[in-house]
């Protein structure tokens, strides 16, 4: 049952949204890679689409390297917090939620997955960022990235 309400949102999210997206920036949407170290090493990716100024969402991947090197798929949205504390170029500062399936090696570890997270960018030019991002839940999330925004 969770699974079916896993794909219908992101359906929802990434085929019914399309004629409603809009610019969050001047430069557009943003492709954002993390990398994370120490007992949770993994590597993840994610496509923001803007869906008002403020918010966006993402179809988003996440591959574990410890273990039978889990894959996670699913989707995330955040707010951006830029206007709200009158921030100005080149810094953004979110909070959302991502959510999604764990797709294990181990054939009777399928699972679930929902987080919390935050993150900070500094823009270093208009195409490319350094990305922190903090988070945790049912896999925690965060680490280093670059934001490459077009």
């Amino acid at each position: 049952m969770k699974k079916l309400f896993v794909i219908v949102v992101i359906y929802g999210l990434f085929l019914a949204l399309p004629g409603t997206i809009q610019a969050q920036e001047s430069h557009g949407n943003a492709l954002n890679a993390f990398v994370k170290f120490g007992d949770n090493s993994s590597i993840s990716a994610n496509y923001e689409f803007a869906i008002t100024q403020d918010i966006t969402v993402s179809p988003e991947a996440r591959i574990w390297f410890s273990g039978k090197n889990d894959l996670s798929i699913g989707a995330r949205g955040d707010f951006y917090f830029d206007r709200l504390f009158n921030l100005q170029e080149p810094w953004d500062i979110w909070g959302g939620v991502d959510m999604g399936f764990i797709v294990s090696g181990d054939e009777n570890k399928d699972d679930f997955n929902l987080n919390l997270h935050a993150g900070v960018e500094y823009k270093f030019s208009d195409m490319f960022g350094v990305i922190l991002e903090l988070g945790g839940g049912t896999t925690a999330a965060g680490g280093i990235g670059l934001g490459i925004h077009f």
